[in-house]
């Protein structure tokens, strides 16, 4: 089932629309009556790996090679704090 709602009409009814999503309907999304976006369901093959692999087989993006680097170390700054430096400077 494919619907036609404008924008505000989503904002004002979402738990509606998302029911009816959930239910396997398809939703096109229009602002000052163009089309602009589309909600439907998820399929099985559309969770967050599918996706994924979708990217890496089409060369978009790659997988990490090798173990992630740990983050560098936080460098310790000693000193006199230069905050009475910049009030000197506003006076």
């Amino acid at each position: 089932m494919l619907k036609t709602i404008g924008s505000r009409e989503l904002k004002t009814r979402l738990g509606t629309y998302l029911r009816a999503v959930r239910e396997g309907a398809t939703l096109v999304i229009t602002d000052r009556g163009r089309p602009v976006a589309e909600l439907r369901p998820l399929s099985a093959m559309e969770d967050e790996e599918g996706w994924l692999q979708d990217l890496v087989a089409t060369g978009a993006v790659s997988r990490p090679k090798g173990r992630p680097q740990p983050a560098p170390e936080r460098i310790r700054i000693t000193g006199p704090p230069i905050s009475g430096d910049l009030r000197e400077d506003r006076f």
